[in-house]
C-alpha cells in the first residue's frame, strides 16, 4: 500500500518542478497554470486523507507525511499572476496547440498509474470500437 503513496508522489515531484518552471516564465499570467497548481494542492490533501485512512504503518505514514507536506509548501509557493486569463484566448501564447501546465497533470498521470491501466484503458477504447462498428447496444464488458 506504501507503494501507491511512493507513486503519488513521485508524480507530484515531476509536475511541482515543471509547474514552478512555468511560472517563472511562459505562463506565469495563465490560468491554466492556476488551474493545474491548484489540482495538484487539492490532490495532495486528498493524499493525506487517504493516508490517514489507509493500515500502513505508522513509521510509514510519517515519512509519508512530510513529503505530503512539503510538497504542499512547495505548491502554494508557485506564483501566478492575480488576474489570469488564458494566453491562447488572448493570443499571447506562442507554444502552440496544447497548454503546457495542464499537460504537466497528465504527465503526473502517465507517473502514477501502473502500465496495466494505460493498457486496460487502450484495450476498452479499441473495444468500444469494435461495438460500434458490429453495432452492439450492449456495454463494453469490463476488462480484469
Amino acid at each position: 500500500m506504501s507503494i501507491y503513496f511512493r507513486n503519488q508522489l513521485r508524480g507530484c515531484n515531476v509536475v511541482l518542478a515543471t509547474l514552478q518552471a512555468f511560472s517563472e516564465d511562459i505562463c506565469r499570467k495563465c490560468i491554466g497554470l492556476s488551474g493545474a497548481r491548484t489540482k495538484v494542492i487539492k490532490g495532495l490533501k486528498k493524499l493525506r486523507m487517504d493516508l490517514d485512512e489507509s493500515s500502513i504503518p505508522e513509521d510509514d505514514k510519517k515519512e509519508i507525511r512530510v513529503h505530503i507536506d512539503s510538497y504542499g509548501k512547495i505548491a502554494n509557493t508557485i506564483e501566478v499572476e492575480e488576474e489570469c486569463e488564458c494566453q491562447k484566448t488572448t493570443n499571447n501564447c506562442k507554444i502552440g496547440p496544447g497548454c503546457l501546465a495542464l499537460g504537466a497533470l497528465e504527465i503526473m498521470n502517465e507517473i502514477t498509474q501502473p502500465a496495466f491501466k494505460a493498457e486496460e484503458k487502450e484495450v476498452i477504447k479499441v473495444a468500444k470500437l469494435l461495438c460500434e462498428k458490429c453495432g452492439a447496444e450492449e456495454e463494453v464488458p469490463v476488462v480484469h
